[in-house]
């Protein structure tokens, strides 16, 4: 996200509004974790910084925002001003857990069992970002798209066995990697001991999820739109809600007070 704005504002900003100059965009990401990208290994943690400190990004580590109003974020003594703040620090369950009584985590997912139905109901399934599976060593799947594509595939399969009177298998997730884009033929790759980055990693990220896609045409549109963008630096979607404009500038020390005694 940090990435893509980044490369907006130098790129597509600068090109088409004349009156927007580039070096006067500020670009914070603030992680209370000791780096970003904590689920990746620490070289390809550094690379995703260095590479976002290219496009403009100040990278704060180790800061804990503590207060978020419409004028800027508080991160403890530290104060930055801002008309635009995007909360990117994870997702929360719907409130439907606790409507039925369950027994959910901090985030109101549903605890399931290891076939992903709700303890004491067989016949309720929970997946996705509203199931909080446990794993043998007590961490929990997190709340992504590969977890949720193979827990909906489990819940259909143990439907079927159901049906057939076969017995149930336990949901297994298989763990195929992880990727992160960062900007234009930036991104990291990790899968297993296998880790890359760089153009080649961009590349692989583009192609995985455009093979799952779920069909031809829905392909071959989203590769052409995205081919568009590639060459003419252009995003598709240039939207002004709000024409009540807030411009921060920098304050000025020792200047004179304009009231009058």
């Amino acid at each position: 996200l940090a990435g893509s704005i980044g490369e907006m504002s130098r790129y597509t900003l600068s090109k088409f509004y004349r009156n927007i100059d580039p070096k006067l965009t500020r670009i914070f990401i603030v992680e209370a974790a000791e780096r970003i990208l904590g689920t990746f290994a620490p070289e390809l943690s550094s690379k995703a910084t260095r590479e976002l400190e290219k496009l403009g990004v100040q990278v704060w580590t180790s800061s804990m925002v503590s207060d978020v109003d419409a004028d800027g974020v508080q991160i403890g003594r530290e104060r930055i001003e801002a008309a635009t703040v995007l909360w990117a620090a994870g997702i929360k369950a719907s409130d439907l857990g606790r409507m039925m009584g369950v027994e959910t985590d901090r985030s109101d997912r549903i605890v399931v069992e290891n076939d992903l139905s709700l303890p004491g109901h067989p016949e309720v399934f929970a997946g996705g970002d509203q199931a909080c599976f446990m794993l043998e060593n007590g961490a929990t799947l997190p709340g992504i798209a590969p977890v949720a594509m193979q827990e909906g595939n489990a819940i259909g399969k143990t439907i079927l066995n159901d049906i057939k009177g076969k017995p149930r298998k336990p949901f297994k997730y298989r763990d195929k990697g992880q990727m992160a884009t960062i900007g234009r033929n930036k991104a990291i790759v990790e899968i297993g001991n296998l880790k890359i980055n760089g153009a080649f990693a961009w590349f692989t990220w583009l192609l995985v999820h455009i093979y799952y896609l779920s069909t031809f045409r829905h392909r071959v549109f989203v590769l052409m739109q995205w081919a568009w963008s590639y060459f003419t630096f252009g995003y598709g979607a240039r939207l002004i809600v709000n024409r009540d404009w807030r411009i921060y500038r920098e304050k000025k020390q020792g200047c004179d007070d304009d009231s009058s005694s």
